[in-house]
């Protein structure tokens, strides 16, 4: 492993329950939600109590954060909810009959929520109005992905990547991991995935598998570059944060509790914030960890 330092700057909690959404906001504040409904505004500049901006009924599993600084809630259960982060005012709420929300992505100008029956709803941003439903699976939609103007990569839980266009056709199916596929990103021409599994994997422009890793003992949940894109970090079940260099997947640091006061249980999100190039991972333990990697 290389000589990457790795320090452990700041130890958020107030979170009630399981932390299970983050998102990075304006210079250096960023949103984190999870299991106990509370919306969370942090500032890694200023590493005290945070501000709840929000309380919503259930879990949350997905923030978005869009160009006008609404941040968009994905409600278990209820949809999704707008809340202007400058007064935290609620702006607009788009109910989603009865669906779990896991991710949201801006594609143009339209929203792309995945939902846990396998359907993505297409919501026009401007308008807030349901455009389109794409259902390509029986199993939960995990993560989506704008991988260009006109194409869209879409994880499942049937372990499936499917690519889109912006007019929601499908262009492309192919089975990436055995199960649930739970986080996509890319750099480059290329896509990365990470999943149940435990696998990272690296896929070239026509989707042939160009790398593959075994990064963890458990399901890996998500993965982030770093801001010049030469790490890798993934989060895991296994209570690990692990950072790769991207070129070969190679395994430089393994951030636990033992070694370096990381997270007691299943570790579920990341953001790397352009902010300092900090790194902060949300876990099953109530607790958000900000690291400073050298």
């Amino acid at each position: 492993m290389s000589t990457l330092q790795i320090e452990r700057i700041d130890t958020f909690s107030g979170h009630r329950g399981p932390v299970y959404a983050l998102e990075n906001g304006v210079d250096s504040l960023f949103y984190s939600a999870g299991s106990d409904g509370w919306v969370v505004q942090w500032n890694l500049a200023k590493p005290d109590l945070g501000k709840v901006i929000a309380q919503v009924d259930g879990s949350v599993y997905a923030l978005k954060l869009d160009s006008e600084g609404i941040l968009w809630i994905g409600h278990n259960y209820q949809g999704i909810q707008g809340i202007r982060v400058s007064d935290q005012t609620q702006v607009f709420s788009i109910p989603t009959s009865g669906l779990s929300i896991f991710s949201i992505e801006f594609v143009g100008s339209t929203a792309w929520l995945g939902h846990n029956d396998g359907m993505v709803t297409v919501v026009d941003v401007a308008t807030k109005s349901v455009l389109k439903h794409i259902k390509a699976s029986e199993k939960s939609v995990r993560t989506i992905l704008v991988l260009s103007a006109n194409r869209i990569a879409v994880g499942y839980s049937d372990g499936f990547i499917r690519i889109f266009d912006a007019d929601y056709q499908l262009l492309k199916a192919f089975q990436a991991h055995e199960s649930s596929v739970f986080s996509l990103a890319k750099r480059g021409g290329d896509l990365y995935s990470v999943g149940k599994d435990a696998r990272i994997k690296q896929w070239g422009t026509d989707y042939s598998l160009v790398n593959e890793v075994v990064g963890h003992i458990y399901a890996i949940h998500d993965l982030h570059f770093s801001p010049n894109g030469h790490w890798l970090a993934t989060a895991s079940m296994d209570k690990t944060v692990k950072i790769w260099e991207t070129d070969g997947l190679k395994l430089c640091k393994v951030l636990d509790a033992t070694r370096h006061g990381g997270h007691k249980n299943s570790v579920n999100k990341l953001i790397w914030s352009s902010f300092d190039d900090l790194l902060v991972s949300a876990s099953d333990d109530k607790n958000l960890s900000v690291w400073k990697i050298h």
